[in-house]
């Protein structure tokens, strides 16, 4: 990383408002709340809320990338990698080079049929998000997958890039479901580990995540 870039990233991490939680320095976890705006009402209590005690590495949470609150573009689309957002996101993946990157978004309602479309990687190139748990109401579930296309070349790994989405008005429920994965992705030591770990807490929807994740990446089962 060139001295510019470094320079760059320690005059916004103020502004960022980036918190650091380190326990050892083998795995670095950097888990980002809002990669565009609308998000924040929603993720940033939740983020506050949490409280990362890793075992081991580190967790560096970022509550934002669009530092102005002006950028509407969904992460899938081109066009988001020409924005201030885009490059404030690589300058903290190429400063923090983590092992295992956290996206929190949040839907509304409308989005909902979208983001689970059966049919959204062959309409929108990335696979259909996935419910933990099949509830009855989507302000009740937090969705997940993979990462975008733009960084799907770098973290191959299942369990290396999750991507969460919570309802803009999540229950208790929701919340309480999203923690408890954040808590598992702070705990464990490496992106099999998450994955070995999310399985036995949620075997059905973690089976269809990873078909859905090879099928993206063209990797055979």
């Amino acid at each position: 990383m060139t001295t510019n870039k470094i320079r760059y990233l320690r005059i916004i991490r103020e502004k960022l408002k980036i918190k650091e939680y380190h326990a050892s320095k083998d795995i670095t976890r950097v888990i980002i709340g809002e990669m565009h705006n609308q998000e924040r009402q929603a993720t940033w209590p939740l983020l506050k809320k949490f409280k990362p005690k890793p075992l081991q590495g580190s967790v560096i949470i970022v509550p934002t990338v669009d530092l102005a609150g002006n950028v509407h573009i969904s992460v899938v689309n081109p066009k988001y990698m020409e924005t201030q957002a885009y490059k404030v996101y690589c300058s903290i993946l190429e400063y923090y080079k983590p092992t295992i990157v956290v996206e929190l978004h949040a839907f509304n309602s409308k989005a909902y049929s979208n983001l689970t479309d059966p049919n959204r990687l062959e309409k929108r190139g990335v696979p259909p998000l996935i419910p933990y748990k099949q509830e009855p109401l989507i302000e009740d579930q937090v969705l997940h997958g993979g990462s975008p296309p733009f960084a799907k070349n770098k973290f191959k790994e299942h369990g290396s890039y999750v991507t969460l989405e919570i309802h803009r008005n999540y229950t208790e429920k929701a919340e309480k479901t999203l923690l408890n994965v954040l808590n598992i992705i702070v705990k464990s030591n490496s992106p099999q580990q998450i994955i070995n770990r999310l399985t036995e807490k949620y075997p059905e929807s973690m089976k269809k995540a990873k078909e859905l994740l090879h099928k993206y990446l063209g990797i055979s089962i």
